[in-house]
């Protein structure tokens, strides 16, 4: 019997002990609402214990994310000045792009002093398949740096008047016409442009080499088509070659102004026959200071022709 009763005894005194261990508490108890502080029970007791909230209790934190051990931070491409005309004569304008755009500028050329930058229009007629082009110079603010010049240009508040035009009198079917800029001249006192005419459907009709001459004051500046080159070139080959060129399609290729002589314009010239093969027409120089033309080379021959023009190209970092 005492065994017994000292079994029981243990196992109350362990049940005790548990029971104290996980006490729980009601916090809905009477005293622990007591302890609490009262429910605001007006508008006038919640505007003043909102006045005696501590600014540091108002404050929020944005959430900032953990930052990845293997997170490589990515800086902007870098931009630099490069020569426009590197490769000589290559520049020529897309006309697939003008077509998916209708309307398209290309980019800017920057003068060797810095002084104007020079860039095309296109403009795309898709109810007569038709482009035209203009060409403009724009002069460039001298009071900030190079760069500046170069990115802040912009064409508002100027007098937006081209200083060539190519088929934009009148409307062709058909009919593409397209002014590409080849380069500056050394001094920047002349712009090499060229202009190609033809049809999308029956291919090109004729090229021609334009200058505009920026020398003395700007109101005497003007451009000048060079249509004795094609016609030099045409009369030679019938003569020598007994070639009607009118009978071909062909085209003429300004590379750009003489490294040795930086008046003459260096000017290859292609055709094709009814089997699309080349035919090399000659190398020929222009004179653009009395308008002669002479034949350099009657087959390709390497040539140093200078590249004047600047533009802004990105380079990744």
């Amino acid at each position: 019997m005492k065994k017994v009763f000292l079994m029981l005894f243990v196992f109350l005194l362990s049940t005790k002990q548990f029971a104290q261990a996980f006490e729980f508490k009601n916090p809905f108890s009477f005293k622990n609402r007591q302890e609490s502080e009262p429910m605001v029970q007006t508008w006038e007791e919640w505007r003043e214990k909102a006045k005696n909230v501590n600014l540091e209790d108002r404050k929020t934190f944005p959430y900032q994310q953990p930052q990845d051990k293997d997170f490589k931070p990515k800086f902007p491409p870098s931009k630099k000045f490069v020569k426009y005309n590197v490769s000589a004569g290559g520049n020529e304008i897309n006309i697939s792009q003008i077509k998916n755009k209708l309307e398209m500028r290309s980019q800017g050329v920057i003068s060797p002093d810095f002084k104007y930058m020079a860039y095309g229009e296109y403009y795309f007629s898709p109810s007569f398949n038709q482009i035209s082009s203009e060409i403009y110079l724009q002069k460039l603010n001298s009071g900030v740096t190079r760069m500046q010049r170069a990115l802040n240009t912009t064409t508002q508040n100027t007098r937006h008047i081209p200083i060539i035009s190519s088929g934009t009198k009148e409307f062709r079917e058909n009919l593409f016409s397209t002014l590409t800029i080849v380069d500056f001249s050394k001094k920047s006192d002349m712009l090499l442009v060229k202009e190609k005419i033809g049809s999308g459907v029956r291919g090109i009709y004729q090229s021609y080499v334009w200058v505009y001459y920026m020398q003395g004051e700007q109101t005497n500046w003007s451009a000048k088509k060079f249509d004795i080159l094609n016609e030099t070139i045409k009369n030679y080959h019938a003569k020598n070659s007994h070639i009607a060129l009118n009978n071909y399609r062909w085209d003429i290729r300004p590379l750009g102004f003489s490294k040795e002589k930086p008046n003459i314009v260096i000017t290859e010239a292609f055709a094709w026959d009814k089997d699309k093969k080349e035919i090399f027409l000659g190398l020929w120089g222009l004179d653009t200071n009395n308008a002669s033309v002479n034949l350099i080379s009657k087959k390709q021959t390497p040539i140093e022709v200078s590249a004047n023009g600047i533009i802004v190209k990105e380079f990744l970092p």
